[in-house]
């Protein structure tokens, strides 16, 4: 299943994307401590990685990241970050 994931293209998909959304500090990157949404989504500004999306797709990922933009997440993160 990851591998699908984490195929050339794949991968390129979905930096492409990242950098549509956020520009040059779009970024994507892969988090073995979560179980179920290992493919993340975000920015990586000042050496550090900002998450906006998390999911067990690319596309799970930034569906998640348009959920938090509207802070429809159901993530408990984005509902603490929100008050």
């Amino acid at each position: 299943m990851w591998a699908d994931a984490l195929d050339d293209s794949g991968v390129e998909a979905a930096i492409a994307e990242a950098r549509r959304r956020w520009g040059p500090t779009g970024a994507i990157s892969f988090a073995d401590q979560f179980p179920r949404s290992r493919l993340l989504v975000g920015e990586l500004r000042g050496g550090r990685f900002w998450i906006h999306g998390r999911g067990s797709t690319w596309k799970a990922a930034f569906a998640d990241a348009d959920a938090r933009g509207i802070r429809a997440s159901r993530r408990k993160s984005a509902r603490k970050s929100a008050r």
